[in-house]
């Protein structure tokens, strides 16, 4: 009967829908609590839900956004790596055009360098041939004053005959060689008086005539005007006459070598030979010393 009776109140709550109070206080209690635990939760899980969503709708638009940037990023490495790489490639490009063109250059160069060369030895053999023939003409110059010189004593002798007392022929001129000595400058000055002047030494035939005597004597050759210009007495430079006998030294400076340590003016007159007997040469020495002299005409 219980159970009818307790379908019937369940049939009655359901049709006038209120709520149907529970027959015990205990049973109300565990009812009603459990009643209100379900109006409490409600509200609750409704929020959480929202909080989730609204969560996982920010993580979705932060995932987005992340995708966006890696993109952008990864278009942008892209673009730099392409642009980056078209420099790279124009720049070796630019290079191997230069490296090109200098090479080229250089070659160009190389060859107007050898070329320069080639025209530096040739001027160089033209002017060693210019200085040959003028050589060769100052040369011929000296044997044509010779010949001349020559041909007008030869004219000279005809008429004069002999030389004269103590003079000496050879050739086509005269030689007196002294038996006293006189220094430089009083030995030309006597030659003057006698009617020539110190000798002149042309030749070696000459030259060897006048070295006949073995004895040091004093010729017509002198630097007194400019140091190391050696003129003749006659104003001829040492350099036209074509014919130099200075003594040479295997070890030491030659002569001329302007020795002071005697004449503190220097050795500016020349001398057939030395005090050592050495006639075979010339010798520059001191103007003040005493020497025979050789005169000709």
């Amino acid at each position: 009967m219980d159970h009818i009776y307790g379908n019937i109140d369940l049939n009655l709550s359901a049709t006038t829908g209120k709520k149907r109070f529970p027959s015990s206080p205990a049973q109300g209690v565990s009812e009603h609590t459990g009643h209100s635990v379900r109006e409490s939760n409600t509200p609750h899980s409704k929020n959480t839900l929202k909080f989730v969503l609204v969560a996982l709708g920010l993580l979705l638009l932060c995932a987005l956004g992340g995708l966006c940037v890696l993109g952008v990023l990864y278009f942008n490495k892209g673009v730099s790596y392409e642009s980056l790489s078209d420099q790279f490639t124009s720049a070796v490009e630019s290079l191997s055009v230069q490296l090109h063109n200098a090479t080229a250059a250089a070659e160009e160069l190389k060859s107007q360098l050898d070329q320069v060369q080639v025209n530096y030895e040739n001027v160089l053999s033209h002017v060693a041939s210019l200085n040959e023939t003028e050589r060769q003409y100052e040369v011929l110059k000296v044997k044509y004053r010779t010949a001349h010189e020559v041909f007008s004593a030869c004219k000279e002798c005809q008429k004069c005959g002999q030389c004269g007392d103590g003079w000496k022929p050879f050739g086509v001129k005269c030689y007196y060689f002294s038996t006293d000595t006189l220094n430089w400058m009083n030995s030309s000055n006597h030659c003057v008086e006698k009617g020539g002047h110190l000798v002149i030494i042309t030749s070696e035939a000459e030259q060897i005539f006048v070295n006949s005597s073995g004895e040091t004597h004093w010729i017509g050759l002198n630097d007194l005007e400019t140091e190391g210009k050696w003129m003749w007495v006659n104003k001829q430079p040492l350099t036209e006459t074509g014919v130099t006998l200075w003594f040479t030294r295997k070890e030491g400076s030659d002569e001329p070598d302007n020795w002071k340590q005697e004449d503190p003016s220097g050795e500016n007159c020349a001398c057939l030979g030395n005090d050592y007997g050495d006639t075979h040469s010339w010798f520059d020495s001191s103007c003040r010393k005493l020497k025979k002299f050789i005169c000709e005409k």
